[in-house]
């Protein structure tokens, strides 16, 4: 059965920029701190049992409200108190189950959020269970990624970084089919391990024309989808079913290696380097062979 993967996104869907007074290509900063935060999701077909919720730094668990506004779903969620005491990630969830043909369809959209201002200082940076990635037992699945933020909350993930991410079911290590989407195309394809663990390289897909053109706080988005499914009857809402899939999804950014471009400046700057000094010999030279 191929399914439509369901995942959530800081951009509304294409062909839905501006709903909701909402700018195309408009991103979250995780450092502009807001007391309502607000995702989009790239389908339209959710059910009506569909539900939405927040694991939030603390380990507190919040209702998120799902709206559909103009054919497009959407989930909010809020990020208070606005005092620095929820510095640390937020876990939004959005489960959807349905029954297609013999099949129960169980689809996990999940995205972490930083809601984050340095103006608040770093009074929990050095509390680790803060950066510790969370997860939810009551979750069907999930994906758990890893090192993804420094000690201040930065994101710190880069091109050529091993990426290491955990599978779970329930809270428990799976076996998943794994597949990593860049939203240049490129994708990878493996599978978990017997304790649920995957990991892989991420590649460099940034490539300016124009060194002048270099963005250095331009990031690559990436879309994590694990896929599982169990050889289990049941009946679901009144409807029987002969197997389960789970299908669940992680989008992330990271950002070019700080070695790449700074590399590339000190070349540049030895080649400039060696320019002027090629220059001035040049100009002493002239100066000498005019003076004879």
């Amino acid at each position: 059965m191929k399914t439509e993967v369901l995942f959530l996104s800081e951009r509304p869907p294409s062909g839905h920029e501006g709903h909701g007074g909402i700018k195309a290509g408009v991103e979250h900063s995780e450092h502009r701190a807001t007391p309502f935060k607000r995702f989009y999701l790239n389908l339209h077909d959710l059910s009506g049992g569909a539900k939405a919720f927040v694991l939030r730094p603390d380990g507190e668990i919040k209702e998120a409200r799902l709206n559909h506004d103009e054919g497009v779903w959407s989930v909010n969620f809020d990020t208070k108190p606005m005092d620095g005491t929820m510095d640390g990630i937020f876990n939004l969830y959005v489960i959807d189950k349905q029954i297609i043909n013999d099949t129960l369809l169980i689809r996990v959209a999940k995205m972490n959020v930083i809601n984050h201002s340095c103006g608040w200082g770093h009074k929990f940076k050095y509390d680790k269970e803060r950066l510790r990635p969370k997860y939810h037992e009551q979750v069907p699945l999930e994906i758990v990624a890893y090192d993804l933020w420094d000690r201040n909350f930065h994101s710190k993930v880069a091109s050529g970084d091993r990426l290491t991410f955990t599978v779970l079911n329930y809270g428990r290590p799976v076996k998943a089919d794994i597949k990593a989407r860049t939203e240049g195309g490129w994708i990878k394809s493996l599978k978990t391990d017997e304790k649920g663990v995957g990991s892989f390289q991420l590649i460099r897909e940034y490539y300016p024309e124009k060194w002048s053109d270099f963005n250095v706080r331009k990031r690559t988005g990436l879309l994590l989808i694990a896929e599982s499914e169990i050889e289990e009857k049941g009946i679901f809402e009144g409807r029987p079913y002969k197997r389960i899939k789970l299908v669940t999804t992680l989008p992330l950014r990271y950002q070019v290696n700080r070695t790449e471009y700074t590399s590339y400046g000190y070349g540049l700057m030895v080649m400039m380097f060696f320019l002027a000094v090629s220059a001035a010999v040049v100009y002493i030279y002239r100066k000498k062979v005019s003076g004879l």
